[in-house]
Formats: structure tokens, sequence, C-alpha cells
């Protein structure tokens, strides 16, 4: 598994610098989630990675933002999760 520390002062991610951290929060918000995360979706905007998609209880989306914060860096995460 491949995780990218969080830099202070970190450029907005390009080419494989992005697709590195999707990866890195992808994988790791699936091998720890106990709950179903096949329904989110992930991207980059600038130096942040974007989360959007549905779960089923608000405690999951506060998991899923704090797994992707250790990774990409706190303020560095955008949620647009609803939940059911």
């Amino acid at each position: 598994m491949v995780l990218i520390p969080p830099y202070p002062r970190r450029e907005p991610c390009s080419g494989t610098d992005a697709m590195s951290l999707i990866s890195s929060v992808r994988c790791v918000i699936a091998a720890e989630a106990p709950f179903d995360v096949t329904n989110l979706c992930y991207r980059v905007l600038g130096d942040n990675i974007v989360i959007e998609g549905t779960v089923a209880e608000r405690v999951h989306a506060r998991f899923v933002k704090r797994i992707a914060e250790d990774i990409a860096g706190e303020g560095h995460v955008i949620l647009r999760l609803g939940s059911r």
C-alpha cells in the first residue's frame, strides 16, 4: 500500500501524485471501514481530496474524514457525503 504523508506546504497534486493520493485514501478506507464504501467516489481538487457519495450513518462520514485526513493532512479533505 502506498501512503502519501501530509506535507504542511504541499503543492497542488498532478498526474501520478494525485493518483497515488487517491489510491492511498481509497485503499485505507476500504481496508479499515466496517461498513460499505463501494459507493464513494474520490478525486483531487488542487491539493485537496474530494470524497463524494452516500453512507448509512453520519458517524460513517466522520470515520471517512478522519481516515482521509490522516493520509492527506488536516484541512485537505472535502467531504460531500449524504446519509441514507
